[in-house]
């Protein structure tokens, strides 16, 4: 259950401001463990900063030195498959395809994963001007969508069920980050916090008796560097907004000689 949308900033100081920018919320049981704070992991020839699911030791975001942004969102459409025991955590599939270093790449390489052996999944992929999405539905991987990144983009799940969330957060979405006219770094965050008093269960920043909006991700991607900060979020009652703490992580995007570039990425099978 995630919210993401992904932006082009407004330019802002000369090397202030990200090629793009991608925001996550993160909607979780209210009984799953707080993740663990980003790390810097080697994936491939490129260095990746995610943060860690203590229950499945993977992540549903990341973002690696070649630029790429990878996230994952359970998929939950009207007709459900059956739950099967055994299947493997959809947060594997983010950390094994960071050695990509494309979203050309990380697609194709998305197409391979074994979707029988996982639970429904969206996986997004983006970078400055491209970005993708690959659709798990226990049977097969497919290309979704690919396109040019050239208008603000969202994605949205929720255990309710996908068709119950969608309209009015994408309503909101189109609001708020297609025809507003503050500033779209403000706006954008704006959307992430943002809740119906009489409709929590179904708000971006989401709440309802048996889970809740945990966290909030910001990837900013720049020339030379990229830069993931998470928040853990904590509710302090029913009518004031979250509060949490930061931990960031960066690494430099500066490519070395002993650092090729790659287009493959592991294999998610066993």
């Amino acid at each position: 259950m995630c919210t993401l949308t992904a932006i082009h900033p407004e330019p802002r100081r000369a090397g202030d401001t990200p090629l793009f920018r991608v925001v996550v919320n993160r909607d979780e049981q209210r009984t799953r463990a707080e993740a663990l704070p980003p790390r810097i992991a080697r994936a491939g020839a490129h260095d990746a900063i995610y943060p860690i699911d203590p229950a499945s030791r993977g992540t549903w975001i990341g973002v690696n030195t070649a630029g790429l942004v990878l996230a994952v969102l359970n998929s939950n459409p009207i007709s459900r498959p059956t739950n099967r025991p055994g299947l493997r955590s959809r947060g594997e599939i983010v950390p094994a395809l960071l050695a990509c270093d494309s979203v050309t790449a990380a697609l194709a390489a998305a197409s391979e994963i074994p979707a029988n052996e996982f639970p429904p999944f969206r996986l997004v992929a983006i970078e400055p001007d491209r970005l993708g999405v690959v659709g798990g539905d226990s049977q097969r991987a497919i290309v979704q969508t690919i396109r040019r990144f050239d208008t603000p983009f969202l994605a949205t799940s929720s255990g309710l069920g996908d068709h119950i969330v969608e309209p009015p957060r994408r309503e909101l979405f189109n609001a708020a980050l297609l025809r507003g006219v503050s500033d779209i770094t403000d706006r954008q965050d704006a959307f992430h916090r943002h809740r119906w008093p009489d409709r929590k269960h179904v708000s971006v920043e989401m709440s309802r008796s048996d889970a809740r909006t945990v966290s909030r991700t910001v990837v900013e991607v720049f020339p030379d560097s990229v830069r993931l900060t998470y928040r853990a979020l904590h509710e302090l009652d029913a009518h004031t907004p979250m509060d949490g703490r930061d931990a960031h992580a960066e690494a430099s995007r500066r490519p070395t000689a002993a650092s090729p570039r790659t287009r493959s990425a592991p294999s998610l099978r066993t």
